[in-house]
């Protein structure tokens, strides 16, 4: 498959705990020239006392006021990591879950570097519970993934690049990335205007500023 020398902008790749973002997202940057790896659990991982807890007591992911502001604060600071390595000439591929139209929205203005690429990893959710089951202990979520994936494809299904990646190797899902993201994944600010049925989550921007 041919590579493009470079891809401009910013790729953000999401998608459920299991879909194989970390693992792609990784390959995609050893594909390109000049690339950098944002990892989006990092930046919590920095919150060494006062997280947040993003799981409610029914078990499901369930961010309150305080997670919804950490959330938004992860989001903050990979934006700027991402304009970072934009400025210094490399692409950066952002590894993180962007849930709701009003998250996505809020990235695509915390970002100065455009294109944003959004591609969206969805395998089955047989396939992204298995992939959660056998990973390692440390990287796995004790949380049902339905709920998200019903809820990412009801807010974001019309925008980016929705790949089904649960046939493919992660090789092949990287080499399709790198050549296909530019012509397929692109999001502007128009598309987010676009009316969807039902409404964003407003806590996610709401009372956050």
């Amino acid at each position: 498959m041919t590579r493009p020398g470079h891809l401009p902008g910013c790729l953000v790749l999401t998608g459920t705990p299991g879909a194989g973002k970390t693992t792609v997202s990784q390959l995609v940057a050893e594909r390109l020239p000049r690339a950098a790896r944002v990892d989006g659990d990092v930046f919590g991982l920095m919150l060494v006392s006062g997280r947040a807890n993003m799981i409610d007591e029914q078990g499901s992911w369930n961010p309150g006021p305080d997670g919804l502001a950490q959330l938004r604060l992860r989001a903050t600071a990979a934006c700027s990591t991402a304009d970072d390595f934009a400025d210094a000439g490399f692409t950066p591929v952002v590894d993180t879950v962007v849930e709701t139209r009003a998250e996505l929205r809020y990235v695509l203005g915390a970002l100065r570097v455009r294109p944003l690429m959004l591609v969206v990893l969805c395998p089955s959710l047989e396939v992204a519970r298995h992939r959660n089951a056998t990973r390692a202990p440390e990287t796995r979520v004790d949380y049902d993934v339905a709920p998200l994936a019903r809820n990412q494809r009801r807010e974001l299904g019309d925008l980016g690049w929705w790949l089904d990646s649960g046939e493919q190797t992660p090789e092949q899902t990287a080499d399709l990335i790198v050549a296909e993201a530019a012509r397929r994944a692109a999001v502007t600010a128009d598309d987010l205007e676009r009316p969807r049925p039902g409404a964003d989550r407003p806590g996610f921007t709401a009372g956050l500023a």
